[in-house]
């Protein structure tokens, strides 16, 4: 498991995409913080008074919660990624012929996907650290830079909400060998999301509130609600009381969702299922699908004539665009969002 682990996480580390994520949310941390800090002068960022420190355990976690909710698509295309890539290259027949255990398998390529993601959420603590020593920062909403205050918003929220995420897309992605619905999962994720707090902020109870929202940044705010100022610039927040309770009930929901696709992913289902439908096809079909090509096809040029074709085509992809049942379900989700908001 932990090669398998190793092989993804350097895998992934080679790609380009994965530093272009890790710039993309250093860049936002740096932005966030400074704007806070006073280095742009109409810009408008606080955190809940404007003498708490933009580098104080509170504002660190606050930064580290919402910039963490805009990487659910990042997380979504990680974790899927990491099991639909073997079906999409047909590279799982080398792993399903091997002696190993689905366990070995999934877990390995969870774990490594897993230390990507984490890698890429490491530039926001970062971003926000070098935000820091930016010139033109008031120096009145700089506190002392602890290095607890920037580890420990990954410790309670970010890392839970990794684990939980991540399991929820890896399985949609295992069960499926589809990185649509995965997509199509994150948007619902989000939305679904934005929906619950309009109908949590109406609770009469804060704790179940708090335990609703997935992403702990309720139970956070619950926690904190009534530190005074002094105790947001100093007081580091740790798993105590209702975000402990949260965490608790979120990633036990992680493990049953992970629980949930090791026992329906099946080795011989996946294996079997390609050679299935090559047997379904007559024996020149299959012969022709193998044969490699022999002569070099020339490159395609539009005629003139095409272009009286392309607004029938224009027609044709959205018409199946529209049926489409993910197209559905995301109109569908768009407009619930709005009645829940209005």
């Amino acid at each position: 498991m932990l090669t398998i682990a190793s092989f993804e996480l350097r895998s992934r580390l080679k790609l380009v995409s994965t530093w272009v994520y890790f710039g993309v949310f250093l860049a936002l941390a740096m932005l966030w913080i400074a704007a806070a800090g006073g280095l742009f002068k109409e810009a408008n960022v606080s955190f809940g008074s404007g003498k708490v420190f933009v580098n104080s355990p509170f504002a660190l976690a606050q930064t580290v919660s919402v910039l963490g909710m805009f990487g659910v698509s990042v997380m979504a295309a990680i974790m899927g990624r990491a099991v639909q890539q073997d079906f999409e290259y047909r590279t799982h027949h080398f792993f399903f012929t091997t002696p190993i255990a689905k366990w070995q398998y999934l877990g390995g390529r969870f774990l490594g996907a897993l230390g990507v993601v984490l890698i890429v959420f490491a530039a926001i603590g970062l971003g926000a650290w070098l935000a820091t020593l930016l010139p033109g920062m008031d120096a009145e909403r700089l506190g002392p830079n602890r290095v607890a205050a920037y580890l420990m918003p990954y410790a309670v929220v970010l890392v839970p909400n990794a684990l939980l995420i991540g399991a929820l897309f890896f399985s949609l992605a295992a069960l499926t060998r589809k990185m649509l619905p995965v997509y199509i999962g994150s948007v619902l994720l989000l939305l679904g999301w934005l929906i619950a707090l309009q109908l949590v902020r109406d609770l009469d109870n804060k704790t179940l509130a708090a335990l609703l929202d997935p992403f702990g940044s309720r139970a956070m705010s619950v926690l904190a609600e009534y530190w005074t100022v002094d105790e947001r610039n100093n007081r580091v927040i740790a798993l105590d009381g209702v975000l402990l309770w949260n965490r608790l009930l979120w990633l036990g929901v992680a493990a049953v969702v992970s629980a949930l696709c090791l026992w329906r992913f099946s080795f011989a289902a996946f294996a079997s299922e390609p050679l299935a439908r090559r047997r379904a096809k007559a024996p020149g079909d299959v012969a022709a699908d193998d044969a490699p090509p022999a002569v070099a096809r020339p490159a395609a040029s539009l005629h003139p004539a095409g272009w009286r074709v392309l607004p029938h085509l224009v027609g044709l992809y959205f018409r199946e665009t529209i049926k489409n049942v993910y197209f559905s379900v995301l109109v569908l989700a768009g407009v619930l969002f709005l009645v829940f908001a209005s």
